[in-house]
């Protein structure tokens, strides 16, 4: 039924009377019974101008019985015109949902059971007639003319996309470290697409209302914009080049509309999003991975190069190689020492390489391997009587990625310091029979490898070596080797240029020996490798006192390793060690030879197989540089257990060991006994006694003469010309503790300061660890200091162990010495600084030891701070205290008056941390202030906190001067950082004027000369009846504006402003008061109101590295009916439960959630025994959304949907909407389902979904590096964060929490405890300001605490004992039910009493014979279980598992499997004692074992079977009551496991669409990569009508076509030669139209003819024609020729391909077609 307006309208009223059916027609319908239940769905449409459709507006059900009225928006003024529906064209459609009238008909409840059957008996047209309707209906409408939009833009494309590309030539260009020695060959695409996200026929609306005439909407204006599409996302997966579908493709709808009325601006939106499915895979975080790394180097071409692909192959040999995958044209030519990054050429063939020798015959390739697993092969190449090994190494590099080396059987690698030449001489006999000599000669660089020889042991018959540039060679190498040795070792003499000699150890060592992948290595190295630990270079000279002869050599200290040279084998070397030429050489002389080798290594020849291997290893991949730079103490190592410490009395000492494990090169160590380092500001003395023994300039690492007894350090100081001395310290020579991080602090008087007396004393941490037998002393300062903000300060740094201040007075400013900080520039990072002295405040001469006074520090950010009188303490924050206790304290540094805010200071956070004795404090500028002060009085006061329980440290006043804003930090928050403690309030205030205004510290007993007050002077008892009295507490816990009366002043305002974890407190006259209340209690004019509607989002998680032909997935997360709302929280408004008292305009976001569920995907596919993880305990299957039938279209279904979540999320935002200030968390009763061998599984899959980019973070450079001066460590680098950005909520409530666990647990025996109850309290802190994991530490410790309470329930619940537990549950739930449900019953009625009564005994009898059977079939299920688990038969243990997972459905059911498995198990106990022993003999047979083991086989076989006659049956009839219980439990329906809600979907990997890198890289190689201008994915139509999948490849000159199913390229077509167009007829369709001349005779074909094309040559026949007509011909010529006529081409062949196609692309691909044709034609400008 339509209708129409002459002008839009709104519709305000519609009411249908009943309607009469019209059921005469139909005789089965009888108006006596369907009466009131017949009804008909209709719905209520307007057309919409923009959109060109109808669109529904209201739905509803006709009635014979009940009339029927819309809810319509009524017309007011005040109305949003978005809610406002104007349309001149409407109708009422019948029948608009014949799937049935649920949703609708929801009058009555039953009509919503009947609706469907109603609607489906009779088309409605012929229940209700238009006239009966029309005559029933009523509809009033209205024009208003603001109700009209004034302007509306609609916009629809067909698609949008976005592609994402690397462009690798704007990346990293560095060889990676990872991948050494090797090169890469760069024969990746420079431009890779990776990621496309698609829009399908996106659809913007935008309409636009002004505002009318009358006087309130006169200024409103009102935006609204509707959009929709498809939105799709695919991502590049580099193994095989596909695309993976990250996104299923799901639509997008939503509106978001924007009012502006007088002032205020409120922008609101909704979002209606369909179901979402995202795949997460190992190949999926691999590419994101990459895209990552890839933007982060951008532009930075000296970062290591990507690696993109899967695999890496790497050519170790001399040769260059070609390989490729097995049936496909691959073929990639590698060069020697080159790697290539490899994708496979196709998914479709299998995945396996060849490979061949590039020059050996035509490609004579090998025969297939695979290089998906880690581990060794060998391949053989055979070509002209020579035999070629291939040695394949492929080793795992991540969880995704493998490195495939191929090397051959000879590896030469050198561990000199000089380059050397080799000549390797081969041997072979060709197929001629004909000996062939071949030599190589190659330059082995000093600590390098050569590419490997790809020669046979026999083929390699001579190895002479020189040193680089000689003429001479060296005799052969010896290369045989003795039976049954790995390796032997001989001295190769070397030729010099210099005419001596040089001899080397030339090591030959034998991998995988026997095996077909042996491998030959010889390792040249040095005879004796000299290393110094002493801080100085050394001379060493050499004897050889048998020849006479003596050389010297100079050796670099500090751990530099370097070669002995000029030595020989077989002679003893007499070694002397000189410090300098000044200095004589040490009188011992210590003896070596290469004799002395065999002594060391014989004496541990244990562990030399494995050392071999690690050979090989140093010369690839990642150095390993894993011990700290001399002199070996790194902060950031944990202490390892000393290593044992023998003393000696000389001060050196000479240590020989072996270099390399496997080698025979002697390490000729020269050890201290001890190395001092002064890491401290200071230049040190050392005294033992009163001897001076040494003095440390600053910096500087000495050897110390052996100390006799305790040792004094000693510090000079200038101005007294004296020397101070610390305490004395004793090294104790313990072989389990050396002295480890003791104190050290000594005083030194100074006369500087004013007053006499003061002392400054220095403290120092020295530390003392072993290292490599050397005993390593270091001397610090105890404290260092870090600015990371960017002002300069100066500090002063006070020790005091006594007040520096009283409570009533402000904070006296000592007289003492001020340092300077640095600011942190942008680029340059922190500087950490040493804090050199500290000034000692106090009245007596000696300092006590213990305890230490306390340090203070007081800051200052005043460019000119005058350390002189005439600074006030004004210009200096309190002395913050430096303790262990208070890690992060907030300090009001004094600056310049901020230009912006108006603040006189700059709030900081000093941070406290403490590492190995050494104390690091750092300074950050401060996120979230505590506490903000507004002083605008014209008076100067004083601020006291009104501490609750006896302060740890003395808490000073606040000075406030006047007409001042400033920062404080509160001694309540920072003493009880970062406890999560409950709610407590924050301490009261106390104000009072300062005593004297001019002078903020004033001291009524102080001289006038000197203002400055002397420390610890206190006020006297005279002088209290002068000073004025504080004021009565102020409350700072409630927001608003309190009146405080103060002494010598009057009332006085306080307003309370709680912003974000801030208190701003603003002090006012009473005057003023006004003009304060606006400025802090504005409220922002505009507002935001946000809804999300996701009716379904499902995350799987898939494994591709397992199963190569495809995907498989793991878990599945399922979030079902999500809300997401933001909205603007308005004062006191406690949306659930969250109090936003005195916040100003907060925002509120509340998640939402219908159903979560987490599945284990791999149930179907191996023998676990829970489908699901995680779901709701009671679960109810409800429709999911769609856009028009979802909760959101009455405020009634809105709230019942939010009472019936399964979880509920409320955030409360601050007002700028940056930081969370409350938060809370409810969840409905929920199962969790855990089995110990799926977390196991799992568990071994979890490291290859972690990047390599969270795996090894590139270490930054420690910034203090750059600089010089004391390193931090990086531990407290890393926790400087956490302490500078707290977690900081005004409150978080997690709601009582009860859940049901089921834990199956079967490593040794099986133990199952099902749904045991655990329930949890309620969980609520606040205001909390504290570090993540000190909340993770309360959030675990309060749940920890809830599950050990319910401990005796989880005993009670195990299945052995039959679950005691819950069996007594389900009786008390029967008990409970019995008495409840009558007493319910009676309330309500005679009727509602016996109901209840029988409904009660209904429950009680299911209740306890559902216990009953659960526990007695839980219990036989676990000794089944254990009993066949114990029967030690694998194959009877699987199979019996596999049968337990067939629940019975019935009983009879359950008996018949309960019977046939025990009679199987019966008959499985006999056969055991005959199968088992079989087996065992079977299995030692295939393995070749020995005649001994077989009969250990058997005899144990023998006792499997002994055990298995009594485990086997016992565990049949466990089973046969196990399967009897579940078979009743399953029939009666009271057993039932949670479903998942998606069966399993494996991605086959041959089934991937092809990317476009595929095509540009792998497919049109051969052109030399052209640009490929679009790749069009069609289905390719046969002459004969079949119809297959293809790809159209558009590059520069040719059009390619090819197939997907078999992925190679099936025709080309010269682009000039080619028509490409869209079919008019048929738009889907796309036709490519070549045109080729036939040639009539073979003369015609080699004329030139050939070489036009049609175009060219039907222009020379046009030009021929047209130039004729201007020759101006002879008599005779017109006589004899005939008149010209253009002579006929000869007939083209044009022959035509058809294609289908989206029309959009269609479209798109005829314009590019065009525009490339023309370009190769030179048509247009190009």
């Amino acid at each position: 039924m339509l209708w129409r307006y002459p002008e839009s309208r709104v519709l305000t009223f519609v009411r249908i009377t009943p309607v009469p059916f019209n059921t005469t027609e139909d005789p089965e319908i009888s108006t006596a019974d369907l009466g009131d239940r017949l009804k008909v769905p209709c719905s209520l449409e307007y057309w919409d101008e923009l959109q060109h459709a109808f669109v529904p507006y209201r739905e509803f059900s006709l009635s014979e019985s009940s009339a029927c009225e819309l809810t319509l928006p009524s017309l007011t003024l005040t109305n949003e015109q978005k809610d406002l529906v104007t349309s001149d064209l409407w109708r009422i459609v019948l029948n608009s949902n014949p799937d049935g009238g649920d949703e609708q008909s929801s009058d009555s409840e039953s009509g919503s059971q009947q609706g469907s059957s109603g609607s489906q008996l009779l088309p409605c047209d012929q229940l209700v007639s238009p006239t009966a309707l029309a005559a029933c209906t009523r509809v009033d409408s209205c024009f208003a003319p603001w109700s009209v939009p004034s302007l509306g833009v609609s916009l629809t494309l067909a698609q949008i996309q976005l592609h994402l590309y690397h462009h690798l030539e704007q990346l990293g260009t560095v060889p990676s470290r990872r991948l050494r020695p090797f090169l890469p060959d760069r024969k990746l695409p420079q431009e890779q697409e990776y990621l496309v996200i698609g829009a399908q026929e996106p659809r913007v609306f935008l309409r636009q209302w002004s505002g009318g005439t009358g006087t309130v909407s006169s200024t409103r204006l009102c935006q609204e914009i509707q959009f929709s599409t498809e939105l799709d996302c695919r991502l590049l997966e580099y193994r095989n080049l596909t695309w993976l579908c990250l996104l299923q493709p799901f639509i997008l709808q939503g509106q978001a509309a924007v009012t502006r009325c007088s002032n205020n601006t409120l922008l609101d939106g909704n979002v209606f999003i369909d179901p979402v499915f995202v795949n997460i895979s190992q190949n999926t975080v691999h590419s994101l991975d990459t895209a990552l790394q890839s933007w982060q180097q951008n532009g930075d071409e000296g970062a290591e190069e990507l690696m993109v692909s899967h695999h890496v192959v790497c050519n170790d040999t001399q040769e260059s190689l070609r390989f490729g995958q097995v049936d496909t044209d691959e073929n990639v030519l590698l060069p020697s020492s080159h790697s290539h990054q490899y994708s496979w050429r196709s998914h479709k063939s299998p995945q396996l390489l060849h490979i061949c020798i590039e020059g050996w015959g035509n490609w004579r390739w090998s025969e297939a391997f695979s290089v998906d697993n880690v581990g060794t092969l060998l391949r053989t190449i055979q070509y002209k009587g020579r035999t070629a090994s291939l040695i394949i190494k492929v080793l795992q590099l991540n969880g995704v990625q493998k490195q495939v080396i191929i090397c051959g059987r000879q590896v030469m690698c050198s561990y000199l310091s000089q380059d050397i030449d080799l000549r390797v001489v081969q041997h072979y006999v060709n197929p001629e029979d004909q000996t062939v000599v071949k030599e190589h000669v190659d330059c082995l660089e000093a600590g390098r490898k050569l590419p490997s020889y790809v020669l046979e042991d026999s083929e390699l018959t001579e190895l002479c070596v020189r040193a680089r540039g000689d003429e001479d060679w060296s005799r052969d190498v010896r290369l045989e080797r003795k039976e049954k040795e790995r390796g032997s070792s001989s001295v190769v003499q070397v030729p010099c240029s210099s005419g001596s000699l040089l001899y080397v150890w030339c090591t030959l060592i034998t991998m995988e020996t026997d095996s077909h992948m042996q491998q030959r290595v010889v390792v040249f190295s040095p005879l004796f490798m000299m290393r110094s630990h002493l801080p100085d270079p050394v001379i060493i000279h050499t004897e050889k006192r048998s020849l006479g002869q003596r050389e010297s050599q100079l050796i670099q200290g500090q751990g530099h390793q370097e070669q002995l040279l000029n030595t020989e084998n077989d002679l003893t070397h007499h070694l002397t060690f000189q410090a300098s030429e000044d200095e004589g050489a040490s009188h011992c002389a210590v003896p070596i030879s290469t004799a002395v080798i065999k002594q060391i290594v014989n004496s541990n020849q244990a562990g030399l197989e494995d050392s071999q291997e690690h050979i090989l290893a140093d010369f690839y991949g990642l150095k390993n540089n894993s011990q700290p730079p001399w002199p070996y103490v790194s902060k950031d190592t944990d202490r390892p257990g000393s290593e044992v410490l023998a003393q000696w009395d000389s001060p050196m000492q000479v240590k020989l060991s072996v270099w390399r494990p496997g080698l025979n090169t002697l390490l000729v160590e020269l050890i201290p006994w001890a190395l001092l380092t002064n890491h401290s500001t200071w230049d040190l003395w050392l005294f033992e006694g009163e001897t001076i023994v040494l003095q440390i300039p600053a910096g500087k690492t000495l050897v110390p003469p052996n100390f006799k007894e305790a040792f004094q350090l000693g510090i000079y100081w200038s101005n007294t010309n004296t020397v101070h001395k610390s305490t004395a310290l004793k090294l104790v020579h313990d072989l389990t503790s050396p002295l480890e991080g003791r104190r050290a602090m000594w005083r030194q008087r100074s006369p500087l300061g004013r007053s006499p007396g003061r002392q400054k004393v220095c403290q120092f941490c020295v530390s003392s660890v072993v290292r490599h037998g050397i005993q390593i002393i270091q001397i610090e300062d105890r404290t260092i200091l870090v600015n990371n903000t960017p002002y300069f300060l100066s500090y002063r740094a006070l020790l005091s162990d006594q007040a520096l201040g009283t409570t009533d007075q402000a904070c006296p400013l000592p007289d003492t010495a001020v340092f300077s900080l640095a600011p942190a520039g942008q680029k340059s990072p922190f500087r950490p600084v040493s804090v050199a002295c500290w000034d000692l405040l106090r009245k007596d001469g000696e300092i006590p030891q213990f305890p230490l006074p306390t340090r203070h520090m007081m800051f200052s950010c005043l460019p000119t701070t005058d350390p002189g009188p005439v600074a006030g303490s004004e210009s200096w924050s309190l002395p913050a205290p430096i303790r262990p206790d208070f890690p992060r304290q907030s300090v009001a540094v004094p600056g310049e008056i901020c230009s912006s805010s108006g603040l006189s200071t700059r709030a900081l956070v000093m941070t406290y941390h403490e590492h190995l004795g050494i104390t690091y404090v750092t300074l950050n500028e401060d996120p979230c202030p505590h506490m903000v002060i507004h002083n605008q009085t014209p008076l100067s006061m004083l601020l006291r906190e009104n501490v609750k329980e006896p302060p740890r440290t003395e808490v000073y006043c606040r000075p406030l001067p006047a007409d001042s804003s400033l920062h404080h930090g509160l001694y309540h928050h920072f003493s009880s950082f970062p406890d999560c403690r409950q709610r407590e309030a924050l301490p009261t205030m106390l104000l009072k004027i300062s005593p004297n205004p001019n002078v903020a510290p004033a001291n009524p007993n102080m001289a006038p000369a000197n203002p400055n007050v002397a420390p610890g002077s206190s006020l006297q008892p005279g002088d209290l009846r002068t000073s004025p009295e504080w004021s009565d507490p102020i409350d700072i816990n409630c927001p608003g504006t309190q009146v405080v009366f103060l002494a010598g002043f009057g009332c006085l305002y306080i307003d309370v402003v709680h912003q974000g974890g801030t208190v701003i407190l603003t002090l006012a006259p009473e005057g003023s008061v006004d003009s304060v209340m606006r400025l802090h209690n504005r409220t922002s004019n505009w507002k935001l109101a946000f809804r999300v509607l996701l009716s379904e989002a499902s995350v799987s998680l898939s494994d591709d590295i397992t199963s190569r032909s495809g995907s498989v997935e793991l878990l599945r997360l399922t979030v079902s009916k999500l809300l997401l709302n933001l909205c603007p929280a308005r004062l006191g408004d406690s949306g659930m439960g969250l109090v936003t008292a005195g916040m100003g305009e907060a925002c509120l976001v509340e998640v939402h959630c219908a159903n979560l569920q987490v599945d284990n995907q791999l149930y179907n596919r191996a023998s676990f025994h829970f489908p699901v993880l995680l779901c709701q305990e009671q679960s109810v299957e409800l429709p999911l959304w769609t856009s028009d039938a979802n909760p959101t279209t009455s405020l009634q279904a809105l709230e019942e949907f939010k009472a019936s979540c399964f979880l509920q999320l409320g955030l409360t935002l601050d007002r700028e909407g940056y930081s969370v200030d409350q938060l809370t968390f409810h969840i409905k009763p929920a199962r969790l389902y855990l089995e110990d061998t799926f977390v196991y599984y799992i568990k071994t899959l979890f490291h290859t979904y972690i990047p390599d980019s969270a795996l090894a973070p590139s270490p930054g450079p420690n910034p203090s590096e750059y600089y010089g001066g004391p390193l931090v460590p990086v531990t407290v680098l890393r926790s400087i964060p956490a302490l500078v950005h707290p977690l900081r909520l005004q409150r978080l409530v997690i709601q009582p929490v009860s859940v049901l666990v089921s834990i199956h647990a079967s490593l040794k025996l099986y133990i199952a405890s099902d749904h045991t109850p655990l329930s949890f309290s309620l969980f609520d802190r606040g205001p909390l300001c504290t570090t993540a994991r000190q909340l993770i530490h309360a959030l675990t410790m309060h749940y920890a605490a809830g599950a050990l309470f319910r401990a005796g329930w989880v005993v009670g619940s195990l299945d052995l004992l039959g679950s005691p537990a819950s069996l007594v549950r389900s009786i008390g739930n029967g008990v409970a039910d019995f008495f409840r449900l009558p007493y319910e019953g009676l309330t309500r009625g005679p009727g509602a009493f016996v109901s209840g009564v029988s409904r009660g005994t209904t429950s009680f009898v299911k209740h306890i014979s559902k216990g009953t059977l659960t526990s007695i079939t839980n219990l036989a299920t676990s000794l089944a279980r254990n009993m066949d688990r114990l029967s030690l038969d694998e194959e009877h243990y699987t199979r019996q598992e596999e049968w337990r997972r067939q629940l019975p459905e019935s009983l009879g059911d359950g008996l018949r499997q309960g019977l046939s498995r025990l009679g199987i198990s019966l008959l499985g106990a006999i056969a055991g004692i005959v199968d088992q022993p079989m087996q065992n003999f079977q299995r030692g047979s295939e393995m070749q074992s020995s005649a001994g083991s077989k009969a250990k086989g058997v005899i144990s076989g023998v006792g499997k079977g002994i055990v298995g006659i009594f485990t086997k049956p016992i565990g049949g009839a466990a089973e046969l009551v196990s399967q009897t219980g579940y078979g009743i439990l399953h029939g009666a329906g009271l057993w039932q496991l949670p479903k998942q809600l998606y069966l399993p979907a494996d991605q086959k990997s041959a089934l991937a669409p092809n990317s476009h890198v595929k095509y540009v890289w792998k497919m049109l190689q051969s052109l030399g990569r052209p640009e490929v201008h679009m790749s069009l994915e069609v289905v390719i139509v046969s002459g004969s009508g079949q119809e297959h999948a293809g790809c159209l490849l558009l590059t520069g000159e040719v059009v390619f076509v090819v197939s997907l199913s078999e992925d190679t390229q099936q025709q080309a077509f010269p682009i000039t030669e080619v028509v490409c167009q869209q079919d008019p007829h048929h738009l889907g369709a796309l036709t490519l139209t070549l045109q080729q001349q036939r040639l009539t005779n073979d003369v015609e074909s080699d004329s030139g003819r050939e070489w036009l094309s049609e175009q060219q040559y039907s222009r020379l026949v046009d030009y021929v024609t047209r130039a004729s007509a201007f020759l101006s011909p002879s008599a005779s010529s017109l006589q004899q020729a005939p008149p010209i006529s253009p002579a006929e081409p000869p007939p083209a062949v044009t022959k035509t391909y058809r294609y289908l196609v989206n029309p959009a692309h269609a479209s798109v691909f005829v314009s590019k077609f065009t525009m490339v044709k023309n370009k190769a034609l030179r048509i247009g400008f190009h």
